[in-house]
Formats: structure tokens, C-alpha cells, sequence
């Protein structure tokens, strides 16, 4: 990577990775301790760090870090979860960690981010010790021939810069150096390294006019020279070059002087400290207390929101003030012209008295909204250039995966060429940063998965070279990262069989998923068509990466694929993730935030406009059939009836995301305000259609719905695949039913679709015409007890492999046995379930889940 590029993605780099230390040196521990009361989540987060961690240092070029975090994953896919980690492989690991964090130190320093010891970390680690690098001249030869290729490297930075003076003796000098490490080069049968001097040679030529074709030229050479360095690595043992690199050194330039540019870069490249002491001059503020800031004048913004409907309220008040004034004029001029009395003149200096405080009043009034609308345009100066801070360009998540790319291609033995587009499209920081390991899976995938190697690609008559291009493309508000490549195409087959295979899905279930389903099904976790594990997958540890970060920014990802043209996977998300304009909904009694962005327009319906074809509810709008569904169903609350059922308007609301428009139908519009969306907590992560929840100004807490998940959702072949890929159906059946809402409460919060009975036969009934995965009964019922139902669910046929769990009050050991004995796989007392030990013994019953 070139060192400029470095320096400047390195202070993120390092702020990240001692995170992931601290969080994996943490979770390894947790892995040595006891088996029981551990985390279930445990061992697949602690795969998913260290996998993003190896990718990370790949994508920059850190060899030694990214040898001994792969050392660590290697040890980790071999580990049981069910097992405690050896105490060993913990201290290996731990002492892995910490040298990745003295490396890390180092490069802090401005010093190259070697690992000490790697060998015999790598050898504790159970990895194989790379070769070690023949003794004397050898190795002495390959630090030589670094150096001379930092000269090239500080001499290309030089050249980047439009302001170079002398620009003709700068480009001279380099290609002389090149081209005289080129015949070294052939003279010691270096062939690799001759080629390459030669590519960097007329790369630097070319690079002499200046103008947008230098910058071309100028992405060119980076490339050769990172092929360079590693080819001089390989080639360190011969002789010949060794001599002719020191030569090089030591002779003058064919120039016999250098230029002033030349030779400033050059000082930059030997003396990276005092570069990185003019970056210190900038102020590095915590992220930490950037997003303190940010909440503070959000906070601040709700503050004013909040005024504003006390102001309106406190104007009302006036107005009715004002009434009671004009009755009390009116009683005054008629008891006057009654011939008064002792009462006539307390009335008169009452109100006097009461309009010298309306008076007042409506000033205060006045003063309160100017001052609140100079606080509204501070609030929102404030607002405005936090988020431009956290606004950057997309291109410091982008140019590092040319690393990545040229890294895997080599080591998968592909040609790939690969387009970066929209690099100055500016983004959210947070978005940025949460994008970064998406990103590198989607590119690793694209290389591993869907390009074919040289030899195929030839045979089938394409370019030699795979094409794969990453874009990020604005949408309004919104914007769209696509990854994209001319490949084989994603095999439906292929993913059907695999997901049989690891137990995902029945085969009858995977036979009855169309191809757009069944591509869906790489993004479920651990999830991998490949059946060894290499350096670039095979772990399971990716795509569900992808969805889960698309989700948790308010976003959703998707997969399209051609059958020998290619696949492209696009994942939406907002432009920030600061506060947006939110369209209240109330459906039923329940109202819902939707991000404004999403909302194309609200409308009415006529009964007229809806209809069915091919056994789907549609709308007739602007001469399109678009999806029409009720938004309570959507989002898992009883469906209620619509207007349109007893012949009248409905409204509705149209949600656009890209190309895909569905009609979702509401009872009303509360209004639009601005929200700031808070996290729900991981207990709430697989609620796809939840983006968070937010506070109005009114004090009320309302949820925050996924405009992008809801319309992926409401496609029709993805309503279609529901009952084949959703989460398993759970049947609750107890005769009270404060504890059957309850536990169907608790369920549907982990996620879990629920259907309830109030005794066993009413639970057998729902058992023979609905497919259930798992029962969850109380012992103590009418016509049929948890017992009963047990012995009779263990002697079905078919029903036979239904887990079933008993939650009862009977806590003697007797009654355990008893219920065990029925058939029962598990058993709980009421106070249990409390405790969380419900969801638990579901996850554990259910481990597709």
C-alpha cells in the first residue's frame, strides 16, 4: 500500500484494532472458563472479530499481523464450543495478542508494524513456520534491494503531488533506477524481477506529462511496485541481484543529481517520525466524545421541539384568556346598565388588572419565541457542522480494497481487475467505519465464489481478466454500495444442497425455493458452500456479517445474480445516521416512526383501485399494479380490517426503495418530526423490520420501522418463501392466560413466531394442521394436561421429533421424572422462565435458530 495512504488510514486502524484485542483477549478467556453459564454467543462473535481482524490487516498490507491472527482462527475452528479451551492455546493466543499490540506500537511510532518472535508464535500457535530466509549475503541482499525500492516508492508520492519541480529529472532518475535494477536482474536469472523493474520503468515514462493520464499511470505503479517488493522478498537469495542493488546504492545517479522534489521525498521515506510529527499538529478528537456531542444537540433540537408544543399550548391559553376578558366586559357594561351596585367596581379593576397581565403576558410570549427560534438556528448550525466532521469521503473505505484484491487474486492464482467508483461520495464516519468489514467480505466472496480462474474464463470465452467493480452510488438520502462481477454467477443448486446439508432446511423446503429464495440463504450465519477451509473462507464467518451491520444502520442488503454473466449484491443504507425527518403512522393503536426518506407519498385508496392477480393483493396507482399490504400484518401486530373491507377510502402510505414501490396501508398521519433513532439492544437484532425506536416531544416512545427490510419483505417471492425460511414456529398452550400472553410475549421479542392454545386438545388441533417446531406446555390443564400431550406428540408418526417443553409449577423431583418420562425434552418451574432460562432451552432445542 503506498505509505501515504498509509499513514493516513493508519490512526483509524489502530483506534480499531487494540478494540478487537481487548474485546478477543477477553472472549479467549471467557473460552477457558467454565462451560456452563457461558454465552451461547460466545465462540461464533470471538470467529467473527478475529476474521475481521486478519481481513483488516490483509487490506493494508501487514503480513505479520495477519499471519498470527490467522494462526488464531486456525486454532479456534478447531475448538469445540462445548469444550474449554486448552490453557496452552490461551497462553499462546494471549501472547499473540500482545505482540500484535507491541507491532501496533510501532507503527504508532512511525515505524514498520513487525511482530517480534513470529516463528515461534506461529509454531505455539500449531502453525506452520514459514521458511526461514538463507543466512548472510541473502538476507542482506533483500534489505538492500527494500530500500532501494522505498527510493521508488517516495520517488511515486513525489510525483503525485501536481506542484513537482523539474518533473522530467524526477521521472529520469526513476526509470534510470529501474531500469538498471532490471539488467541486475536478468544477470542473475531473476526473471520476475526484471519484468516487473521493466512495467515500473514505462509506468513512470508514462506518468512524465502530468494531468489526469499521470494519475492513471500513477495507480499502475503502486500495483508493479507492491508485485515488486514481494518478488524481491522471493528473490532474496540470489547473488547477482544482491550485488547490483548494492552497486545501485552506492554509484551516482545517471542524473549525477538528484532534484529537490526527489530527494525530499526520498528524506519522507527515511524518516517517516518527523512526517508524522506535522500530522500531530491536527486536533484528534474521541470519537467517544464527537458522538457525546452529537446526542447533546440532538437532545437539544427534541428540547426545542418540546418548547414549540408548549408555545402553541401556551397560545391557546391566551386565546382562551382572552375570551374570559370578553365575558367579563360583556357582565360588566350589563350590570352597569342595571343601575350597578357594590360589585360593579371590584369587576371593573379586576379586569383592568387582568388585561395588564395579558399584556405582559403576550410580550414574555413574543421574547420566548425569538429567543427559541435564535436556540432552533443555533441547534441547527450546531447539528449541521457535527455532521459535517463526521461526514468523509467513501474513498478511505474503497482504495484499500485494491490491497485486498491484488492479495486474494494472487493467492487464489485469478486475474482480476478491479473499478472503484464514487470514492468522493461523503458519508456518515460511523457508516464508513461499520462498512469496512462488509466490504471485505463482499470483495474476498466475489474473488473466492464468483470469478472463475484464467483457464475457465478462457475456455468459456471471456477476457482472461475477471471484472469486479464496488460503487457507491447516492440515492436522495440514501445511498447504495454495489459489488459487483462478471463471474459464474451464484449457483442456486449449489446453495440448496449446501443448506441441506448443514441442516438449514429440510430437502423438501429447499426443492420448493425459487432461485431468488434460495440465494437469500447465504446470508444466514455460518453459511458457506465451501467444504474445506482455506485462507479466504470456508468458516461460515461473512455474509452474515453483511446483513447483520446492513440492518443495525437502518438498512438492508440484497443479492441479484445471472447465470454465467455474474452477481451483484447491493446494500442499502441511510447517507447519516443522525437525526432525520420521521412520518408518524398509527395503524390499530399502535404508531410508528417512518424515515421520510423511504415515504414517496401518502394517498387514498378507492375500493375500486385494489384487486388480486396470480393470488396477491395489488393497487392500481399511476397506471402500476404495486404490492398492497396492511402495515400491521407487515410488522407482526393483529391484523385489524381495513376501511376498504366496508367499502370505504383507505389511506396509504407508498414506501419507495430504489426501484421497488409498495403500498402499505394505515389508519392515519399523526404528523412528521424530527427523531433520533436509538439502538434496541441485541435482544431485539433479529426483529428485522425494526430500525430502532425514538422519543417525540411529546414524551412517547415509538418504534422506528426498516423502510428497506419492509419492502425487500413484501416482494413476492420473498412472501412467498415465509413459511419455508422463517424462524420456527413455537406453539404455547396454558389454560391461564396471563402466563400464555406472557410467554408468547417473551418469545416473540427473541424473535419467534407464536401460535397459543388454552389447553392440549385445542394445542393436538393446532398441531395436526399447522406445522409448529417446538411446544412449550404447561402441566396442569383441562381435558388434556402437558403429560398427555407429551405422550401423545412422542407416539405421532410424524410429530414424534417435535421438542417439547414442560413449564409448570411442580417442582418435586418425582414430578421431573414424571414429566421426563412423558417425553419431555425439557422442563421448567414458572419462576424460571423469568430468568430467561426459556429462551436458553429454546435456543438450545432449536440451534438452526
Amino acid at each position: 500500500m503506498d505509505p501515504q495512504l498509509l499513514r493516513s488510514i493508519w490512526p483509524v486502524f489502530s483506534a480499531e484494532t487494540r478494540e478487537q484485542i481487548q474485546a478477543i483477549g477477553s472472549k479467549v478467556l471467557g473460552l477457558e472458563g467454565p462451560v456452563q453459564g457461558r454465552e451461547p454467543d460466545l465462540l461464533p462473535s470471538l470467529k467473527r472479530l478475529v476474521h475481521s481482524l486478519k481481513g483488516s490487516a490483509a487490506s493494508l498490507g501487514l503480513d505479520d499481523i495477519e499471519q498470527v491472527v490467522h494462526a488464531i482462527e486456525d486454532g479456534l475452528a478447531a475448538f469445540n464450543q462445548e469444550e474449554r479451551l486448552p490453557r496452552d492455546t490461551v497462553e499462546a493466543m494471549l501472547r499473540g495478542l500482545s505482540a500484535i499490540e507491541t507491532a501496533m506500537a510501532r507503527g504508532d511510532a512511525g515505524q514498520t508494524p513487525a511482530v517480534d518472535g513470529l516463528a515461534s508464535l506461529l509454531a505455539a500457535l500449531g502453525h506452520a513456520v514459514p521458511d526461514a530466509a538463507p543466512e548472510g549475503a541473502a538476507s542482506g541482499a533483500a534489505a538492500q534491494g527494500m530500500e532501494v525500492l522505498d527510493l521508488l516508492e517516495a520517488t511515486l508520492s513525489a510525483l503525485c503531488s501536481p506542484d513537482v519541480p523539474d518533473r522530467a529529472a524526477v521521472v529520469r532518475t526513476a526509470v534510470e533506477r529501474s531500469r538498471t535494477l532490471k539488467a541486475s536482474a536478468e544477470a542473475a536469472g531473476a526473471q520476475k524481477v526484471a519484468t516487473l523493474a521493466e512495467a515500473a520503468a514505462l509506468g513512470f515514462t508514462r506518468m512524465e506529462p502530468g494531468g489526469d493520464s499521470a494519475g492513471l499511470a500513477a495507480s499502475d505503479v503502486a500495483g508493479t511496485l507492491v508485485a515488486l517488493r514481494t518478488a524481491l522478498e522471493a528473490a532474496g537469495g540470489a547473488g547477482a541481484v544482491a550485488r547490483a542493488v548494492h552497486a545501485l546504492r552506492a554509484a551516482p545517479s545517471p542524473s549525477q543529481e538528484e532534484s529537490p522534489a526527489t530527494q525530499q521525498a526520498a528524506a519522507g521515506a527515511a524518516a517517516p517520525q518527523e512526517s508524522r510529527g506535522a500530522s500531530d499538529q491536527v486536533v484528534r478528537v474521541s470519537l467517544k466524545t464527537l458522538e457525546s456531542i452529537a446526542l447533546q444537540v440532538e437532545l437539544l433540537l427534541a428540547g426545542r421541539a418540546q418548547q414549540t408544543r408548549r408555545g402553541a399550548a401556551h397560545r391557546q391559553l391566551m386565546d382562551g384568556m382572552r375570551e374570559v376578558l370578553m365575558h367579563l366586559e360583556r357582565a360588566s357594561s350589563q350590570l352597569a346598565m342595571a343601575g350597578g351596585g357594590p360589585a360593579l367596581e371590584p369587576l371593573r379593576a379586576g379586569v383592568t388588572q387582568m388585561r395588564g397581565l395579558q399584556k405582559q403576558l403576550l410580550e414574555l410570549t413574543k421574547e420566548s419565541h425569538r429567543d427559541g427560534e435564535q436556540l432552533a438556528l443555533v441547534a441547527q448550525v450546531a447539528r449541521d457542522d457535527l455532521r459535517d466532521l463526521r461526514m468523509v469521503p467513501s474513498s478511505q473505505v474503497l482504495e484499500p480494497l485494491r490491497r485486498t484484491v491484488r492479495e486474494t487474486s494472487a493467492r487464489l492464482n485469478k486475474d482480476v481487475t478491479l473499478d472503484l467508483i464514487g470514492g468522493d461520495v461523503r458519508l456518515d464516519r460511523r457508516i464508513l467505519d461499520a462498512l469496512k468489514d462488509p466490504l471485505l467480505h463482499l470483495v474476498r466472496n466475489a474473488i473466492d465464489h464468483g470469478l472463475e480462474s484464467t483457464e475457465e474464463r478462457r475456455a468459456l470465452g471471456k477476457p482472461e481478466a475477471g471484472r469486479l467493480s464496488v460503487r457507491v452510488e447516492p440515492r436522495g438520502s440514501r445511498i447504495a454500495v454495489v459489488v459487483e462481477d462478471d463471474g459464474s454467477g451464484l449457483s442456486p443448486e449449489k446453495v440448496r444442497a449446501t443448506a441441506v446439508k448443514r441442516g438449514l432446511l429440510t430437502t423438501e423446503a429447499a426443492e420448493k425455493l425459487s432461485d431468488a429464495q434460495a440465494a437469500r440463504l447465504v446470508f444466514q450465519p455460518g453459511f458457506s458452500t465451501r467444504d474445506q477451509v482455506t485462507a479466504t473462507s470456508g468458516r461460515g464467518v461473512g455474509l452474515d456479517v453483511v446483513q447483520a451491520t446492513a440492518q443495525r444502520l437502518q438498512g438492508s442488503v440484497d443479492v441479484a445474480f445471472t447465470a454465467g454473466r455474474g452477481t451483484r449484491f447491493t446494500v442499502d443504507l441511510p447517507l447519516t445516521l443522525a437525526a432525520a425527518l420521521g412520518l408518524l403512522v398509527r395503524t390499530g393503536t399502535t404508531v410508528s416512526a417512518i424515515p421520510s426518506d423511504s415515504v414517496n407519498r401518502i394517498l387514498r385508496l378507492e375500493p375500486g383501485d385494489v384487486g388480486t392477480v396470480a393470488g396477491r393483493v395489488v393497487a392500481r396507482l399511476d397506471g402500476e399494479q404495486l404490492t398492497f399490504l396492511s402495515l400491521a400484518e407487515a410488522i407482526g401486530l393483529p391484523r385489524l380490517p381495513l376501511a376498504l373491507d366496508s367499502g370505504k377510502v383507505q389511506a396509504a402510505a407508498l414506501l419507495t426503495v430504489g426501484e421497488d414501490k409498495v403500498l402499505f396501508a394505515i389508519d392515519e398521519v399523526v404528523g412528521q418530526q424530527e427523531i433520533v433513532v436509538r439502538s434496541l439492544g441485541r435482544h431485539l437484532r433479529a426483529v428485522r423490520h425494526l430500525a430502532g425506536a425514538a422519543v417525540l416531544d411529546d414524551g412517547r416512545v415509538v418504534p422506528v420501522l426498516n423502510a428497506p427490510e419492509l419492502v425487500r419483505a413484501a416482494r413476492p417471492e420473498t412472501r412467498s418463501a415465509a413459511t419455508e425460511t422463517a424462524r420456527p414456529r413455537i406453539l404455547v398452550c396454558d389454560d391461564a392466560l396471563t402466563t400464555r400472553f406472557a410467554m408468547k410475549s417473551l418469545l416473540e421479542i427473541a424473535g419467534y413466531p407464536v401460535v397459543t392454545a388454552a389447553d392440549g386438545e385445542e394445542a393436538w388441533g393446532i398441531l395436526e394442521r399447522t406445522a409448529c417446531q417446538l411446544v412449550v406446555s404447561d402441566w396442569q390443564m383441562p381435558r388434556l394436561d402437558g403429560v398427555g400431550l407429551a405422550r401423545r406428540i412422542k407416539s405421532h408418526p410424524q410429530l414424534h421429533r417435535t421438542p417439547i417443553i414442560l413449564v409448570t409449577s411442580l417442582d418435586s423431583p418425582e414430578d421431573r421424572a414424571a414429566g421426563l418420562e412423558a417425553g419431555a425434552d425439557g422442563y421448567l418451574v414458572k419462576r424460571e422462565v423469568e430468568r430467561g432460562r426459556l429462551l436458553e432451552l429454546v435456543r438450545q432445542l432449536l440451534p438452526a435458530s
